[in-house]
């Protein structure tokens, strides 16, 4: 999380009494991990791959991560095998250029396909296949020539139940079970 990894750079003296010399990369999810903060805890640990990810409890797992030969700071990854993504517009519209915000659209076999007893829900977040995350994304290419997601805003409301942000519509227990693979 990223919170974590703010202690630690603004805790080095702390740091110093433990010896995490076996340490070669680390994953980070649950919010942003800004660039500057990377960049702060890669200048702590300059061996260090610090990678992120992105999901959703309704995706069941990570929908995107960086890989280790492809870490972009900033980034939440690339795509992972088995998910379709799709940018549009406030209106529905398809984007399909760089650099342009949009709200991120996921279909897997790993995302869920309603909520229980909640047509309003489902009506809003579920159409034509895919999940509306509710996160406005920038997809950008890398480098390395990778397109990766960043994450700049978010669009749907979240409940906050201490350090977690958990969607507005249901509980993680209500949710019904993913479809099965094809």
């Amino acid at each position: 999380m990223p919170p974590i990894i703010i202690l630690m750079t603004k805790n080095q003296v702390a740091l110093k009494k433990f010896d995490l010399s076996a340490v070669q990369t680390i994953f980070t999810g649950a919010a942003p991990l800004g660039k500057e903060t990377a960049l702060d805890l890669q200048s702590i640990y300059p061996d260090w791959k610090i990678r992120q990810g992105y999901g959703l409890t309704e995706s069941c797992t990570v929908v995107c991560s960086s890989s280790p030969r492809d870490i972009w700071f900033g980034s939440s990854g690339s795509l992972l095998p088995g998910y379709e993504a799709r940018v549009v517009t406030a209106e529905g519209e398809p984007i399909t250029g760089y650099d342009q915000p949009g709200e991120l659209h996921v279909r897997s076999p790993t995302v869920v396909i309603g909520y229980l007893n909640n047509d309003k829900a489902n009506k809003e977040t579920f159409y034509d296949g895919f999940m509306r995350t509710g996160d406005e994304v920038v997809i950008r290419k890398s480098p390395n020539g990778f397109e990766h997601i960043f994450i700049v805003d978010r669009i749907k409301e979240l409940i906050k139940v201490k350090v977690w942000s958990v969607g507005s519509h249901t509980p993680m227990h209500m949710l019904t079970s993913a479809r099965a693979f094809k």
